[in-house]
């Protein structure tokens, strides 16, 4: 957790205190409240189980 201020990815509202980084497999990272990170690990777990099955499949194609 930090301890930031900013707005939430999902809920978009803003918020003074810890904002939870989550991490995308292809790099990219969003930030939660404390709210939204139920959703928002689901929504980001979905993500990366679907892009790694994407580039298994490309891997095996070349």
């Amino acid at each position: 957790m930090e301890n930031a201020r900013g707005t939430c990815d999902w809920c978009k509202q803003f918020v003074v205190g810890e904002l939870i980084k989550l991490e995308y497999i292809d790099g990219i990272s969003h930030h939660a409240c404390h709210q939204c990170h139920g959703f928002a690990r689901i929504d980001v777990r979905q993500f990366n189980i679907a892009e790694q099955a994407l580039r298994d499949k490309q891997s095996k194609l070349n």
